[in-house]
């Protein structure tokens, strides 16, 4: 089974090629920004919103979908809608169609070999140790995500925990979120793991954080995203085709970067913190065994 690429995939393709060589004009970069962040959004749009929501004329906008190659407003909405339509089950069933059953573990290691490749052109070396120092500068960091990016909380948690550093994991959705988030200020960070498309949750945090003042880092597979230009520092890492199997192998090295950044920026507080949890374990090695 072959998942034709998404309208959003389409767009991410077009304005990654047209960013080097100017052919998107600045006006035409403003509307495919706004419109990746708002993709949920856009069935309801009409061109008129779009225009008035970036600031650029309507015929601007007519022109924008010409430019990524749709015909008009009305047949993106409709090619969003058709590969919208990418189920889990078609997901699996796609990587499945992608692997040989007599290769599979080389071929799925060649692909996380690609996204991690991907990732390593993609990161600004500057925002990452922006990331690096933020966290190692903060009084608390807070953290959010959702669905397999809740597993990359809980790793970054660990890490940054046993080398002395103060980590609170928000809830995933729902109002719980504001029972932490609620004590977040300028003293504080929020890594925000901003996957596919901006979440609720995520729309809070970031309206919140001009508010309360603290700082965000998102980490997102996005190219193009609001979420983005308006998070403090921003890392994008390669998951694979965005109605694809979405491989999780780039931000957990992501995320482990970080924290072997953070623990070398601490030097000997995080070295003192690793040599006490190691005489706690032996100190207690008889109540609770390795």
């Amino acid at each position: 089974m072959k998942i034709e690429i998404s309208g959003q995939e389409k767009l991410t393709a077009l304005f990654r090629e047209g960013l080097p060589s100017g052919k998107l004009s600045k006006s035409h970069e403003a509307i495919a920004n706004f419109v990746m962040g708002a993709l949920d959004s856009i069935p309801y749009c009409t061109e008129e919103d779009i225009a008035l929501r970036v600031g650029v004329s309507t015929p601007t906008v007519s022109r924008f979908w010409r430019s990524v190659g749709f015909d008009n407003l009305k047949a993106f909405k409709k090619h969003l809608q058709d590969t919208r339509q990418a189920s889990p089950a078609n997901k699996m069933q796609d990587i499945l169609h992608k692997v040989s059953p007599d290769s599979m573990v080389s071929n799925m290691m060649a692909m996380a070999i690609d996204n991690l490749e991907t990732t390593r052109e993609m990161i600004s070396q500057e925002a990452f140790y922006k990331a690096v120092r933020v966290l190692h500068e903060s009084r608390t960091i807070y953290m959010h995500g959702a669905g397999t990016a809740a597993a990359l909380t809980e790793l970054l948690s660990f890490r940054l925990n046993r080398i002395g550093l103060c980590v609170q994991i928000l809830a995933k959705s729902g109002h719980e979120l504001f029972e932490k988030l609620v004590h977040a200020d300028s003293r504080d960070a929020v890594v925000l793991f901003g996957f596919v498309r901006t979440s609720p949750e995520a729309e809070v945090i970031l309206q919140q954080a001009e508010a309360a003042r603290y700082r965000t880092i998102l980490i997102t597979d996005l190219f193009v995203s609001d979420m983005i230009s308006r998070s403090h520092i921003a890392l994008q890492v390669d998951r694979g085709d965005m109605n694809g199997f979405h491989s999780m192998v780039a931000p957990i090295a992501l995320v482990d970067s970080l924290a072997v950044g953070v623990a070398g920026l601490r030097g000997e507080a995080a070295i003192g913190k690793l040599e006490q949890l190691h005489d706690m374990r032996k100190e207690y090695m008889g109540l609770i065994p390795k």
